[in-house]
């Protein structure tokens, strides 16, 4: 889940390089993405069973629950444009939209992400 905070920071390094570095990041960024993607669903599955162990507030619940899913969301609707990115860069045409959603979606699955990390370290503050 990491890769969620270094996303913006990949992205935005992005049109400074040139043909098969800038494939080979994509596709990287794109595995990874996919990887985490798999990761949430089994913080879901611990997480599920972590809060069966101890009582938490109705507003930590639901701002984890909305936060999770803004999470998966946004590294979800960053793997189109990744694929179309990819896609670009073989047919040689021009990506500059598709990095723009990059940047955009990373940027919102990183700040969802330091949020729920946040919302899940001070869950006092939230009782």
């Amino acid at each position: 889940m990491g890769f969620y905070l270094l996303a913006p920071l990949i992205v935005s390094q992005l049109n400074k390089l040139e043909g098969e570095a800038k494939k080979g990041i994509l596709s990287v960024m794109r595995s990874l993405n996919t990887y985490a993607q798999y990761g949430l669903v089994l913080e879901l599955l611990t997480g599920i069973y972590l809060f069966t162990q101890d009582d938490y507030s109705v507003l930590w619940i639901v701002l984890t629950s909305v936060l999770f899913v803004l999470i998966g969301a946004f590294g979800g609707m960053m793997g189109g444009p990744l694929r179309r990115a990819l896609d670009g860069l073989k047919e040689k045409r021009d990506i500059a939209a598709e990095l723009r959603k990059l940047r955009v979606f990373g940027t919102m699955v990183c700040v969802s992400f330091v949020a729920i990390l946040f919302v899940m370290m001070f869950h006092r503050l939230f009782a």
